[in-house]
């Protein structure tokens, strides 16, 4: 298993910036870069018309514009976007998901995902490549023990792909997370311990920051927003868990999905949601 600058520490508790914490006796906290976590299915349509689209995206690139850190302004086709989960998860790890969908619901007051149950059978293993997992048209949530068939790297912790309407257009279809089962141990990381070579990494929080590009975000740069979960890198290890999200993330996410009600008051929804992640009920 990879080393990610790691820091030793022992019995200490700390809260980092608004949302991080970490508790650990004698654990390792590790920093692992998100780049190169999340992007589009690439077609030849696509590649075709790579300098159009770079042109087109700059905005999204520059943090003066009203689209930084957004690769969807109009969202998805239709909602709620409706999931199936991979038959390998557990009841800990699809309630940590869930409890990440939370969270963006909260912040813009909608329904945005529908339960439709566990895809009987089919795990992230069940597919030949990264991609090829888009072709059933179901939204997946994915454990891959066999991370090489992605052709990420070892270090990447999930990814995210999708498909979007057309070739011109930003508005996504379809998609699907997979989680790198083979290099970590996904679930709580408050009571995970590692095994078997693998780092603990909460789910909660690799959820909160998949859902970002899930749902249309892009990484956003530290010096930009330092507590936005969209930054392009997080802390794992045993203890470890960066669950909530910024005003920021919240103001991006309204841009895409609108607001309804008292999530309109974006910095009473960012308080609602600091006290969510903390006590989920």
């Amino acid at each position: 298993m990879p080393r990610f600058g790691l820091q030793y520490t022992s019995l200490i508790s700390v809260t980092m910036g608004v949302f991080m914490t970490f508790v650990a006796c004698g654990s390792q906290l590790y920093k692992v870069s998100m780049h190169g976590d999340s992007g589009p299915r690439p077609t030849v349509q696509s590649a075709k018309a790579g300098a159009t689209t770079a042109s087109a995206s700059g905005g999204k690139l520059n943090p003066n514009s009203a689209t930084y850190g957004i690769h969807a302004p109009e969202g998805w086709v239709s909602l709620p976007i409706h999931y199936k989960f991979d038959t390998r998860m557990d009841s800990v790890q699809r309630g940590q998901i869930q409890r990440a969908m939370r969270t963006w619901e909260t912040a813009v007051g909608k329904q945005l995902f529908n339960y439709d149950g566990i895809q009987t059978g089919v795990n992230g293993d069940s597919f030949l490549d990264l991609y090829s997992s888009l072709d059933d048209g179901i939204n997946g949530l994915y454990l891959d023990n066999n991370w090489a068939k992605t052709g990420k790297d070892r270090v990447v912790l999930a990814t995210t792909i999708w498909d979007n309407e057309s070739d011109l257009s930003d508005r996504m279809l379809t998609a699907d997370m997979r989680y790198n089962n083979n290099d970590y141990t996904f679930g709580d990381s408050m009571v995970l311990w590692p095994e078997e070579g693998r780092e603990v990494a909460d789910l909660q929080t690799v959820a909160t920051h998949e859902f970002g590009h899930f749902l249309g975000l892009n990484h956003v740069e530290s010096e930009v927003d330092a507590q936005s979960i969209m930054v392009p890198s997080l802390y794992i290890g045993q203890g470890v868990t960066q669950r909530g999200i910024s005003s920021g993330d919240i103001r991006r996410m309204q841009l895409i999905y609108g607001c309804s009600g008292s999530a309109c008051n974006v910095e009473a929804t960012h308080l609602k949601i600091g006290r969510l992640v903390k006590d989920p009920g």
